[in-house]
């Protein structure tokens, strides 16, 4: 199995950005926060940003210890292999998933606080 770094890298840096986006988005709530008169779930979103920062981490861990390992290993091997790079497949997806959830739960309790 051979790896497309470039993909795989331009994936990362759209990880990153988006990461960036996220926190700047927390940090403009935590801002309108002040006009409305509440606070506090400003931090959803910058939690939300450092679990994507930790599901790039896992997924240039997997790219780059994952694909070496598949490239090189006997046939006996890559059953094991495979299996555990699935794992820690699942482990960023539900990274970038639990990111989502949290920046959709702010969201959402702001929208009910402005809407009223």
């Amino acid at each position: 199995m051979r790896v497309n770094v470039p993909f795989e890298l331009l994936f990362g840096i759209g990880i990153l950005l988006f990461t960036f986006s996220v926190f700047i988005y927390g940090q403009i709530i935590k801002r309108l926060l002040l006009i409305v008169g509440r606070r506090g779930i400003w931090i959803l979103p910058i939690i939300g940003a450092i679990f994507l920062i930790g599901s790039t981490v896992i997924h240039f861990y997997r790219v780059f210890f994952y694909g070496i390992g598949l490239s090189k290993a006997d046939p006996e091997d890559l059953f094991p292999l495979i299996n555990s790079m699935l794992r820690v497949n699942s482990m960023e997806a539900f990274s970038i998933l639990g990111a989502a959830l949290l920046t959709l739960i702010g969201v959402s309790i702001y929208y009910r606080w402005i809407s009223k």
